[in-house]
């Protein structure tokens, strides 16, 4: 029975020695990746306006983005002489998508909130993962496109769950993959970050590629970023019917 018990005691020891090594090591892996990227740098930053165009099935859109904090995100795309707008205030979303027969602003669902107030948050989900009721862990390092990369899961405080893909060598990521559930089901899609280039002291991607079953969905390309101009808030405030 003491035999077992040691035995037992020694077993327990190894896998909290394990446990506290793989946390130890996640730990590095994202300190590096916030220093890459600049983290510190991008706390000091209240607003951001991005002016880019998105690419989807061969047609180019002008798209003009704000961001406020604390989660606010503004989002416009020009199509065809016509405006979509999709806002979020932090904690109520809305739209107007003018070919869907009306120009009134409309209720955000609850999926979409969803995915707006992850998008809102400046320096990401993975960013103080714990303090947001995340899980994160450090599954392998693998080849990826011909460069090595660390896989880190994220299974998010509402369910969905990310797979980061973080260069080992410059430490930003490449890629994310989520797994979302929308309306109950699981959704599959797919970002790759590229182009990266400095914006005030932070690395950012210019080229944003989203793809949903290996075929390429749409493509963000940012041309210009302006960090700290004044941001009304009643662009995220759901416009009154007249």
């Amino acid at each position: 029975m003491k035999t077992r018990l040691i035995l037992f005691i020694a077993i327990s020891l190894l896998g909290s020695m394990a446990c506290w090594a793989q946390e130890a090591k996640l730990d590095d892996i994202l300190s590096a990746y916030y220093k890459a990227i600049g983290i510190e740098k991008m706390k000091e930053w209240q607003t951001v306006t991005v002016t880019g165009k998105t690419i989807s099935q061969g047609m180019e859109y002008p798209v003009k983005v704000y961001m406020k904090r604390p989660g606010k995100l503004r989002i416009e795309v020009e199509v065809q002489g016509n405006r979509m707008i999709r806002s979020f205030d932090g904690n109520q979303g809305w739209s107007i998508v003018p070919w869907s027969g009306s120009s009134d602003p409309q209720d955000m669902t609850t999926d979409d909130k969803k995915e707006m107030k992850s998008q809102a948050d400046l320096e990401g989900d993975l960013y103080n993962w714990k303090e947001k009721g995340h899980k994160a862990e450090l599954i392998g390092k693998e080849d990826f496109e011909g460069s090595a990369v660390y896989k880190i899961k994220l299974t998010k405080a509402d369910g969905d769950i990310e797979t980061w893909f973080i260069d080992a060598e410059n430490y930003v990521p490449l890629k994310m993959a989520a797994t979302v559930k929308i309306q109950g089901n699981e959704t599959e899609s797919e970002c790759y970050f590229s182009n990266y280039s400095e914006f005030n002291g932070v690395l950012m991607a210019k080229t944003n590629t989203n793809k949903f079953k290996g075929q390429t969905v749409s493509q963000m390309e940012t041309d210009k970023m302006e960090i700290n101009l004044p941001v009304s808030d009643s662009l995220f405030i759901k416009p009154v019917k007249k």
